[in-house]
């Protein structure tokens, strides 16, 4: 298998896995990934949770974030989130700094900045 067909595999599998806790009872949060020259900022949608609750985990090419919305008092006449919260795992795509990431919480959202291990900056070349 040519090393790009590998990549895209890995991907396929990653991303299946990632969509497998919606199965397992949790729910998956919207995430917004973009990216820059320097580094990658993942945006998670995480309503109802408060900062202390969520897990938040790096590697080089992943992030993994686990969350537990606070249980409101009463009798639920319909429920559309799950109870047992939030989990998704995203394959990166590109390797960062994972001591280097930075994270804050407002207003629902999770927003991670994720220093890229190789920064490329564009250099313009004068022709000839």
């Amino acid at each position: 298998m040519s090393g790009q067909a590998s990549r895209a595999a890995k991907r396929i599998l990653s991303e299946m896995a990632g969509d497998m806790a919606e199965a397992k009872g949790y729910d998956l949060p919207a995430v917004d990934l973009i990216e820059t020259n320097q580094e990658i900022i993942a945006r998670v949608a995480l309503p109802g949770v408060s900062k202390e609750k969520i897990d938040l985990r790096i590697t080089e090419d992943s992030i993994s974030v686990d969350a537990r919305a606070t249980p409101v008092e009463g009798k639920y006449l319909r429920r559309e989130t799950s109870p047992l919260g939030f989990k998704r795992d995203l394959k990166l795509p590109a390797e960062i700094k994972p001591e280097q990431v930075k994270a804050s919480y407002e207003n629902g959202v999770l927003e991670v900045h994720l220093p890229k291990l190789v920064v490329i900056n564009p250099t313009t070349v004068k022709i000839e």
